[in-house]
């Protein structure tokens, strides 16, 4: 069963799920190696109550958690097992932008700025569904009144998930995209460390 460290963006129960006696414990998670990005699992059976407790505390305190996860890529596939990691781990990792972007026209969509000002490094995660590629332009400026940057890198991604990190050079960073077609999806984790 393979293991990853992850960011827990939401958690709770619900009363009228399928996958586990009342409540199912529900968990959005993101992987910070960047194979998933604001995915739902669920709790296994003989954990929840801990595994809430996991997750909450790691909300609360900025951790990260390591999971076991039954199937990583499926939508409401168990998590077996959840550890809170120490600070050393990643606790001082920030989630700076957790946003999906669907339907964009031809013509692009511009993102930011967003401030990244408080970090000495940031990653950037997408994972692009529909039936096209997305260009990205990403950009970096020291925060004057008009966002006058330069450029601090340019990909495109065709379905799935892709992940780079960078030493921030400048206060805020925008974010340009630009796809084939206007049958997309583009969600994006920025986090800042």
């Amino acid at each position: 069963m393979p293991f990853f460290s992850c960011t827990v963006n939401e958690i709770g129960p619900a009363a009228d799920g399928t996958e586990t006696a009342d409540p199912v414990i529900y968990i959005n998670l993101t992987d910070t190696g960047g194979s998933f990005v604001n995915q739902w699992f669920y709790a296994a059976e003989n954990s929840k109550a801990q595994v809430l407790s996991v997750g909450l505390a790691a909300i609360s305190t900025n951790r990260q958690v390591e999971v076991a996860i039954n199937t990583p890529n499926v939508p409401y596939s168990s998590v077996t097992r959840m550890y809170l990691l120490g600070s050393e781990f990643g606790g001082g990792t920030k989630v700076v932008l957790n946003q999906s972007f669907d339907g964009m026209p031809t013509s692009g969509k511009n993102v930011g700025p967003i401030d990244i000002s408080a970090f000495a490094k940031i990653r950037f995660s997408v994972t692009v569904n529909g039936s096209g590629n997305i260009q990205f332009y990403l950009l970096s400026s020291w925060g004057t009144p008009a966002f006058i940057g330069w450029q601090l890198d340019n990909f495109t991604v065709d379905l799935g998930t892709f992940t780079r990190t960078y030493d921030v050079a400048g206060t805020q960073l925008l974010i340009q995209m630009i796809p084939s077609d206007s049958n997309n999806q583009a969600i994006i984790g920025i986090f800042g460390n």
